[in-house]
């Protein structure tokens, strides 16, 4: 309001004290809704326009803001709340360390309307309302005044901190129920609930990052002791990886009992939360004491007590360690989850480590080197296993490499990424000793990769030497997947479906056919091959351009991008060379027939090139009769013909294309594929003069494609055996040094 006629409407507002009398009116039963609308919004506008410093304070003295605040409207009508709450949002953006005094009342009792009244609808189910309450605490945290201060802590620490904390626990509670039994069909509601907790979670980790320490412990200690420790560990406690709460929990109740039920959420739930704690927070009076339970092989005594009681006695050795410590034997419930053999529990159980050593702000090396998550820099050769134990947990994860045959496809994708991140942490990478013996780990897991997929190609390949179709092509599916970027950790493991329960028994699902069995198992052989081949290759390449020590910030992940290595199997690489779309040729000395290619406009003229590597069509120079133009370019091998029974005269060609990033072959039509997916297929329908002609095309597309895919089977088995074959040159060095 920064006009001459708006300064002296302003002050005829404020002489005749207007705002008095808004506030009578609203607090009229009788007065109409519309009236009470429109007064809220008119004094939302007018505090959100108000430049000048005097007419804010003007405006804000005599306490009638505060009387404002505090009126009774009826807060069930959502229109009313609506613009209520956006006014609340206006007076809170005006908040400063001087306007703070109109706002908090200091005499005759601590009061601060503004804060009390937005809290109070910090549950409400509209998203608004709480984005709104949430940027009005945050604008409230901000704000450097001591006794406003003082009050804020009582009140968080008595009310809303307090509730902010039972409501996450009874999210956390929702998202266990709605996995309890769910099917795809159930996705819904569980990611609905799974986003208002990790709306919350970014919220709290707003609040955190204020970095008002008084403020941290309170929030700290609440979300603790009234969520994060009763949830969590003692569903970590549980001495089974996979099966659920056997008894329903009040999610209503607001303390613990001396022995409560064994689990308050089902362990894969807990761990699906706990990365996203470990992901989302940033604070340290959190997550140490979080992290602490969860690795650390001691525990100060009085984190200790706070344990919840699984029933089956404390999950902490009451033999003091040092004055003021204790053995935690829950860390060796936790350390069960990366020693099973169950992809879900173990993937999140990794994907928590990963957040903690990730987390560079609230877990420090110190931290993790006590905790044996990462090797201490100090190379120690001393204790059982030449020291290993002040590694274990990494250590576990190397262990879980060479377990690469039991992993589903996404598991160990996820596994090779969080191992790969874990070992370009400086306090890993520039550890001699332990970085040899990752290397080590991380070869034999390779060796026995390579072993699996030599197996499965062979077991694929009839006495003919042919290889069968699926082989092939499962095989150039996970090269294309595997020089992609690396597998998001968040992205894998935030996703609700892996709560899902299965919707088919584990028995049924073993009763698969043997032929889907076996190439299901070579295309995992082959995939862990490959992931693991990438592994290593990138630790040497990537570990000397990681600096020394770490870096404050965010991490720089420069080795998890695509990988720009070629297929040493690309069929008739040097023929890939002369021929390209739309280049002219000399066809005088080539065999072809001419054809027609149906498309939407009609039919074209095409020669079909009878070509020992490609499926070639080009489109004849009317100006040169023995020159074409390259129309349509695919590997032969990529190519399956059909005769359609319908007409004889047409011959229905697929293209099948493993990189789905590049380009279609140059006159096909692409077929539906699925979201995601790695390949893509393509048609295209040739029309010939005559039935002969047409099964002559087809039989020459047929046995071109039989023998270059004969080809490319025994180029597989050959490049399988010179990995074999280096590894074990490897391990002989190793050995020869040692």
């Amino acid at each position: 309001m920064g006009g001459a006629h708006d300064a002296n409407l302003f002050d005829f507002f404020c002489e005749k004290s207007i705002l008095a009398d808004f506030i009578r009116v609203l607090n009229l039963q009788k007065a109409p809704k519309t009236v009470k609308v429109q007064l809220l919004q008119t004094l939302s506008m007018l505090v959100q326009n108000i430049r000048r410093q005097t007419s804010l304070y003007y405006l804000l003295s005599g306490n009638y803001v505060n009387k404002l605040i505090k009126m009774p409207l009826d807060f069930s009508d959502e229109e009313i709340l609506a613009y209520y709450i956006t006014l609340l949002k206006s007076l809170a953006m005006r908040l400063d360390a001087e306007t703070i005094k109109f706002f908090f009342i200091q005499h005759p009792e601590p009061n601060f309307p503004l804060y009390i009244e937005a809290t109070k609808f910090f549950q409400h189910r509209d998203q608004m309302v709480r984005a709104t309450v949430r940027t009005i605490t945050l604008q409230v945290y901000s704000i450097e005044f001591q006794p406003m201060r003082m009050y804020v802590l009582r009140h968080a620490a008595e009310y809303y901190f307090t509730q902010l904390a039972y409501h996450l626990r009874d999210l956390w509670l929702r998202i266990d129920a709605a996995a309890l039994g769910a099917s795809e069909d159930d996705l819904a509601t569980l990611q609905h609930v799974n986003d208002l907790q990790q709306d919350l979670l970014i919220y709290l980790s707003d609040v955190f990052e204020l970095n008002v320490a008084d403020l941290n412990e309170v929030l700290a200690d609440r979300l603790l002791n009234c969520a994060m420790l009763p949830v969590f560990l003692s569903s970590v406690a549980s001495s089974e990886t996979s099966d659920r709460r056997s008894q329903p929990v009040n999610s209503r109740e607001r303390s613990f009992s001396s022995t409560p039920p064994a689990r308050v959420v089902s362990p894969t739930v807990a761990l699906f939360l706990l990365r996203q704690v470990f992901e989302t927070l940033r604070s340290s009076v959190l997550l140490e004491p979080l992290a602490s339970a969860l690795v650390m092989p001691t525990v100060a005594e009085a984190l200790a007590c706070a344990f919840p009681d699984t029933g089956e006695g404390p999950i902490f050795s009451q033999s003091p360690v040092h004055e003021d410590s204790v053995h935690n034997a829950l860390r060796q419930h936790f350390m069960k989850f990366l020693e099973c053999r169950e992809d879900t529990p173990f993937m999140l159980a990794a994907a928590v480590v990963h957040s903690c050593v990730r987390n560079r702000q609230a877990l420090s090396v110190p931290f993790l080197t006590r905790a044996r998550v990462i090797p201490a820099r100090a190379s120690s050769t001393a204790g059982d296993k030449d020291g290993r134990e002040d590694f274990e947990v990494l250590l576990l994860l190397l262990q879980a490499l060479q377990r690469h045959s039991f992993w589903q496809p996404a598991t160990f994708r996820v596994l090779v990424r969080i191992v790969m991140d874990l070992l370009m942490d400086p306090a890993v990478c520039h550890h001699v000793e332990f970085w040899a013996l990752a290397l080590r780990m991380v070869q034999q897991a390779l060796a026995s990769a390579t072993e699996c997929a030599q197996q499965a190609v062979q077991q694929g390949l009839p006495q003919g030497g042919t290889a069968d179709d699926s082989l092939l092509d499962a095989f150039f599916e996970e090269w294309e997947r595997h020089r992609g970027p690396l597998a998001s950790v968040a992205e894998v493991c935030g996703d609700p479906r892996h709560l899902l329960l299965p919707t088919v028994p584990p028995s049924s699902m073993r009763s698969a056919s043997e032929p889907q069995e076996a190439a299901d198992g070579a295309r995992r052989a082959l995939g862990s091959f490959l992931m693991l081949r990438r592994l290593l290759s990138d630790m040497g390449r990537f570990s000397p351009q990681v600096p020394q020590e770490r870096l404050p910030g965010p991490v720089n992940c420069f080795w998890a991008g695509p990988s720009d290595e070629p297929s040493p199997f690309r069929a008739d690489a040097t023929s890939h060379d002369e021929f390209r779309e739309g280049m002219s040729m000399d066809v005088e000395d080539m065999e072809r027939v001419v054809c027609g290619v149906l498309a939407s406009d009609g039919k074209h003229t095409r020669h079909l090139i009878l070509h020992r590597s490609w499926l070639l069509l080009a489109q004849p120079d009317l100006s040169a009769p023995d020159r074409v133009v390259i129309t349509t370019l695919w590997p032969v091998h990529q190519v399956q013909s059909l005769i359609d029974r319908s007409d004889p005269r047409t011959l229905r060609i697929g293209m099948l294309a493993h990189h789905c990033a590049g380009p279609p072959p140059g006159e096909s039509v692409a077929s539906a594929a699925a979201p995601g997916a790695s390949t893509a297929f393509y048609g295209i329908a040739l029309s010939f003069e005559d039935v002969k002609r047409c099964h002559s095309a087809d039989k020459h597309l047929q046995r071109r494609r039989h023998e270059a895919r004969a080809q490319l089977a025994r180029r597989l088995l050959e490049f399988l055996e010179a990995s074999a074959k280096h590894s074990r040159q490897v391990r002989e060095e190793q050995q020869h040094k040692r």
